[in-house]
């Protein structure tokens, strides 16, 4: 499957925009699969086939390939969209990170106006 630069690039609009409303997007994982769809580079159909290959694996008590090794072995990713999803990954999860250490700031500056209100008192 062949994604054109404009095309992936729409989609990881799609991408942020879905992670900004909350969407679709799970906050942990901005997992693979879900990435690799949401960028177009695979169908629900082909993520869920390697989701149930997944299932197989644990079932047998063998050591269980990430989805992205799985869809790479079948063909249905190539090299370049591996490397795209990967980066994507990446991206949301430093964006999330900067997000959890900015709540974290908030907090404290909460907090400390709280304790500076609270002596003025």
């Amino acid at each position: 499957m062949n994604t054109s630069e404009t095309e992936l690039q729409r989609n990881r609009m799609r991408v942020y925009a879905m992670k900004l409303f909350g969407l679709q997007i799970s906050p942990v994982a901005s997992m693979f699969g879900e990435i690799a769809q949401v960028l177009g580079v695979i169908t629900q159909k082909q993520l869920q086939q390697a989701l149930s290959l997944q299932e197989t694996f644990r079932g047998n008590g063998r050591a269980v390939p990430r989805v992205g090794e799985i869809l790479l072995d079948q063909g249905l990713l190539d090299e370049e969209q591996l490397g795209t999803v990967l980066e994507e990954q990446e991206r949301i999860s430093s964006t999330m990170d900067e997000t959890e250490e900015t709540r974290l700031e908030n907090l404290r500056r909460r907090a400390e106006r709280l304790k500076r209100e609270k002596a003025d008192k």
